[in-house]
């Protein structure tokens, strides 16, 4: 499996249209086969974000990142943001929870 987060800041007279966009992208990944979880949180401060991905594995991930829907979130999401999104991979040494 493969692990990664995304963090990103919009600015705060584009929040509304950021989470707007985030929902509807979010929507199109849960028909990815090899998408497994994919979360969008909202901090604190109302304008940044952490992204939460699972992929069944490196091809997965390729092929989500290939989707015309990231493509189009990505023309949407990227002018409204202060901070560009970063992403990290990740590596699960525990867990627990449903």
């Amino acid at each position: 499996m493969k692990y990664r987060i995304a963090r990103f800041k919009v600015r705060a007279a584009e929040a509304a249209a950021a989470e707007k966009a985030i929902i509807e992208f979010v929507a199109k990944v849960a028909d990815e086969p090899g998408a497994l979880r994919y979360e969008s949180f909202r901090e604190a401060d109302r304008v940044s974000y952490v992204h939460f991905m699972t992929f069944a594995d490196d091809a997965a991930e390729k092929a989500h990142r290939e989707t015309d829907h990231v493509k189009k979130f990505v023309a949407d999401l990227y002018p409204l943001c202060e901070v560009q999104p970063s992403f990290t991979d990740l590596k699960k040494i525990s867990g627990a929870g449903r």
